[in-house]
C-alpha cells in the first residue's frame, strides 16, 4: 500500500488516530483526531506526542508516557486506557487510548487510537484503567470549572442531546438520549448517521451539514436496539470561527406520553361530542314525546270544560281518552325516573314467588286496546312456570317488548309470544314481522337513550329508555336479555329468567353460532 493510500485510509477512519515515529514525534493526525483535540497536523508535526500529555503524566517508572503504554500492552490485553490529553488552548479532555507499534529502529511507527471517554455507567461493561491511578501521587486534578459545568448541564438536561461531526459521525451524547433510543453509548458513539434506516432523520442530518436547521418528528426505530420511540428533534449546525460547518447538535424529546395524552384527549373529545349528540337527540325526542300526549289531553279537557259550562252531557269517551293520554305521560315520566334510579343504583326490587305464565297473560290482556289490527299468538307450557321476581318490574319488561313489537311492525302482522322452559330457566321470546334492527346498531340497543337510526322520531315514539331499563331489571333477576334480527325481517327478543327451583344457574344465550340474523346478548 502506498503512502497516499495509507493516508486516505486513516482519513476515512471514524475513530481519532495519531501516528508517531519511533522517537514519539507526531507524523500525522487524521481529521477525527484534529476535531477531537482541536490541533491541526501542521501544528504538531515533528513535535513530541508528550506535547499532548499533561506534565504530571509524561513519565512512569523511567519510561515516557507512550513507551509505558506500549510496555503494558500485554498486561492490558488490548483494553483501552482512560487518560486526560491536552486540547488546543489548554483544557484537558479525558479519552480512551489504545497504543500499538509496527517495525523497529528508524522505521518504527507508533499508532495511538483515541476515543472520547463517555461519562456513563454503560462503559463499565469492560474494565478500564486510568493512567493516573498507576501513581497515586500523580492523581489528575479536578475538571476545570467551565468543562465541569458543561458536563453537568449536558448529562442532566431533561432532553436527549447528541453531537456529530461532518463525516457525519456521532461523537457524543448524554444518558437521556441513550434511554430514549434504548441502546448504549458504546453501541452508538462512532455511528455514522447516514447509515440509519430513517430517511427523514438522515434528511435532517444532511440539512444541518448544509448549514440549515432541521426538525424531525416521527417513530424512530433504533438500528442498535429493537425499539421504536415516538420522538421530536431539533437539529442545528455548529460553525467555526471562519463560518464553516463543523458538525451539528440535536435536541431530542421522547413524545410517547404526549402521544398517549393526545390519543386520550381525542378519545375524550369524541366521547364528549357523542354525549352532546345523545343529549340533543334526547331533548328532541323528549320534547316530542311529552308534547304528544299533552296536546290532545289539553284539547279534551278544554272540550270537557265547555260541555260542563253549558251543562251538556259529558261523553265518556272524552274522559277515557284523556285518561289514556295521562297514563302515557305518567309512563314517560316513570321511565325517566327509573333511568335515573338505575344510574344511581337505587332502583328497588321486591322479590317474591310468582307464576310467569300468568303474569304474561295479564300483560297481554291489558294491551287489548293497543293491539289494533295486530294478531298476538301466545304459546306456553301446560304446566305453570314459577320464578322468583318483582311482578311489577317484570310486567314493565314484558309490556315494553310487546309495545316495541306492535310499534315497529305492520298493522296487520302477527306478534308471536312464546314461553318455554330451558333447563333451569324460563325462556320468553317476543317476535315481530317489522322493520328489523341494523346489525351495526344492535350493540347499542340496550344503552340509555339509544334509538336505531332506521326509525324516525315522528313515526315511532319513545325516549329510548325501555330496553335500557329492561336490561337492568332482567340482569338483577339473574337473567339475560338479547336480540336476534335481520333488516326487513323483523326482530326476536329473548328473556331468560331462573326458575324458582334452580340454584345459581348460568343464564342461557343463543344456543348455536348464528349464520342468519345477527345476535346481541346482554
Amino acid at each position: 500500500m502506498s503512502g497516499d493510500d495509507f493516508k486516505r485510509l486513516m482519513d476515512a477512519m471514524a475513530d481519532p488516530l495519531v501516528a508517531c515515529d519511533g522517537d514519539e514525534r507526531v507524523l500525522y493526525m487524521n481529521p477525527a483526531a484534529e476535531r477531537l483535540l482541536g490541533w491541526r497536523t501542521a501544528e504538531l508535526a515533528g513535535q513530541s506526542f508528550l506535547h499532548l500529555v499533561p506534565p504530571r503524566l509524561r513519565s512512569f517508572e523511567g519510561h515516557s508516557f507512550v513507551r509505558y503504554l506500549l510496555e503494558r500492552r500485554r498486561a492490558l490485553s488490548g483494553r483501552p486506557v482512560r487518560v486526560p490529553l491536552l486540547c488546543r488552548g489548554g483544557p484537558e479532555l479525558e479519552v480512551e487510548l489504545t497504543a500499538g507499534t509496527l517495525g523497529e529502529g528508524p522505521g518504527e511507527r507508533i499508532t495511538l487510537v483515541l476515543r472520547r471517554s463517555p461519562e456513563s455507567p454503560d462503559y463499565t461493561d469492560e474494565p478500564l484503567e486510568r493512567v493516573s491511578s498507576m501513581d497515586p501521587s500523580q492523581a489528575a486534578p479536578a475538571v476545570p470549572t467551565g468543562e465541569r459545568a458543561y458536563r453537568l448541564v449536558f448529562e442532566n438536561a431533561p432532553v436527549g442531546l447528541f453531537h456529530f461531526d461532518t463525516t457525519p459521525t456521532l461523537i457524543t451524547c448524554n444518558d437521556y438520549f441513550v434511554r430514549i433510543i434504548g441502546s448504549s453509548k458504546r453501541a452508538i458513539i462512532g455511528l455514522n448517521l447516514l447509515t440509519l434506516r430513517d430517511e427523514a432523520f438522515m434528511g435532517c442530518v444532511r440539512d444541518v451539514l448544509d448549514g440549515r436547521h432541521a426538525y424531525y418528528e416521527g417513530d424512530y426505530r433504533s438500528v442498535t436496539a429493537d425499539k421504536v420511540t415516538p420522538m421530536r428533534a431539533h437539529f442545528a449546525p455548529c460553525f467555526n470561527e471562519a463560518g464553516e460547518v463543523e458538525g451539528g447538535v440535536a435536541i431530542v424529546e421522547d413524545v410517547t406520553e404526549q402521544r398517549r395524552a393526545e390519543t386520550e384527549r381525542d378519545h375524550l373529545y369524541r366521547e364528549a361530542q357523542e354525549a352532546i349528540r345523545v343529549r340533543d337527540d334526547f331533548l328532541t325526542i323528549a320534547s316530542h314525546e311529552l308534547k304528544t300526549p299533552l296536546t290532545p289531553l289539553s284539547l279534551r279537557l278544554a272540550s270537557l270544560e265547555r260541555r260542563l259550562e253549558r251543562k251538556e252531557p259529558v261523553d265518556p269517551s272524552l274522559l277515557r281518552h284523556a285518561r289514556q293520554h295521562l297514563v302515557r305521560l305518567t309512563a314517560l315520566i316513570n321511565d325517566l325516573l327509573d333511568a335515573s334510579r338505575i344510574e344511581a343504583g337505587r332502583l328497588a326490587l321486591h322479590f317474591e314467588p310468582l307464576r310467569l305464565d300468568t303474569l304474561i297473560e295479564r300483560v297481554l290482556t291489558g294491551m287489548d286496546a293497543e293491539r289494533g289490527h295486530h294478531r298476538i299468538d301466545y304459546v306456553h307450557p301446560e304446566e305453570s312456570v314459577s320464578i322468583r321476581g318483582d311482578a311489577y318490574r317484570l310486567e314493565h319488561v314484558i309490556a315494553n317488548l310487546l309495545e316495541n313489537a306492535l310499534k315497529y311492525s305492520p298493522g296487520d302482522s302477527t306478534v308471536r309470544v312464546t314461553l318455554d322452559v330451558n333447563d333451569d330457566f324460563a325462556l320468553l321470546s317476543v317476535a315481530d314481522e317489522g322493520i328489523g334492527i341494523p346489525r351495526d346498531q344492535q350493540e347499542q340497543l340496550f344503552e340509555r337513550y339509544f334509538r336505531a337510526r332506521n326509525v324516525s322520531i315522528t313515526s315511532y315514539g319513545g325516549l329510548g329508555l325501555g330496553l335500557y331499563i329492561s336490561r337492568d331489571i332482567v340482569e338483577r333477576h339473574g337473567g339475560r336479555i338479547w336480540v336476534e334480527s335481520e333488516m326487513g325481517r323483523g326482530a326476536t327478543f329473548y328473556v331468560a329468567l331462573p326458575l324458582l327451583t334452580s340454584a345459581n344457574p348460568t343464564p342461557p344465550g343463543p344456543e348455536r353460532p348464528h349464520t342468519g340474523p345477527s345476535q346481541q346478548v346482554h
